[in-house]
Formats: C-alpha cells, structure tokens, sequence
C-alpha cells in the first residue's frame, strides 16, 4: 500500500462573528460585519492549509493567509484594508499572521519550495483560504471550482453569501 501523509500547517487566525462560521444559510453581510442589532463576540479561529504527499505528487489544500495582512507578524488595520480592497471585508473578518508563518515559509522548512507544488487547490476563494496564493504562482497547477471562481469574478468582495 502507498504511503500518503498530511501536513496541517497553520498560517495564522481569523476573528469572526460567529454567525459567519456558524450560520449556515442565515448569514448575511450585515451580520458577518457585526452590524446586525444582536451582536455577538467575536471569536478568533484557526486558519489551517494542508499539504498531502502522495507517492508521486504534493497537493496544498487552500493556501490560508499572506504576510499583506499583517507585515509585521501584528495586527494591522491598514495593511489588512489594504490586502484585502475592502473596509467591508475588513469588519468580516480580521487577521493574524505571525512572522514566519505563511505556508510557503512552513513548506520552505519541510524542504519544499512553491514550484514543487504539483497542485494548488482552492476549496472556495474567501481570503483566509485564497489570500496567500500569490505565494504559488509557480505551483504546477492552480484549482478551484469553475462556478466559484465565476461567482468571485462578479462579486469579489461578498465570499460568503449564501445562495
């Protein structure tokens, strides 16, 4: 039988509303922006990539953040409206990533460089699993979902409206 491991590797934290984790079809844009009237706290959750080693290929599941967000290994308020083009966004969520931390940095100290990547696969193109993909641009290949990345095109700041 061949061999497969998975790498969790974390690439830093998100604080949420928790209507925007725990919804489900009841989320909307004012709640996960924390402007509905029953306001929640917020609560900070893990950002997590994986990297699955195949016999014959590496595979990274999504690519968590990119050090835009928080260049100092800080919060950062500025940096993080300005990674992600949005002050909407940036009442949805906010980030953390420390130094050292983004996935290409955390494969670099398993020896594995972006361009040994064979695939880049994005679950769904919210920042905390798309933000860090400018770190694989020489990947072999980059998925995602065609209807995904169709709906990005047409709403590139509203990644978690229900349908």
């Amino acid at each position: 039988m061949s061999e497969y491991k998975v790498h969790i590797i974390n690439t830093g934290k998100v604080r949420i509303e928790p209507e925007l984790a725990f919804g489900g079809d009841h989320c909307s844009t004012a709640k996960a922006a924390g402007f509905s009237i029953k306001r929640s706290p917020k609560i900070w959750l893990p950002v997590n990539v994986f990297l699955v080693e195949t016999p014959d290929k590496l595979v990274l599941l999504d690519t968590g953040w990119d050090h835009s967000m928080s260049p100092n290994g800080v919060f950062d308020k500025k940096a993080q409206i300005k990674s992600l083009g949005s002050s909407l966004l940036y009442h949805v969520n906010q980030e953390v990533v420390a130094k050292r931390m983004t996935a290409s940095e955390q494969l670099a100290k398993l020896g594995i460089k972006p361009s040994d990547i064979d695939y880049v696969i994005i679950s769904h193109l919210d920042c905390d699993h798309a933000n860090g993909l400018r770190q694989f641009k020489d990947a072999k290949n980059i998925m995602v979902a065609r209807s995904e990345y169709e709906y990005a095109k047409k709403h590139p700041y509203i990644r978690f409206k229900k349908k």
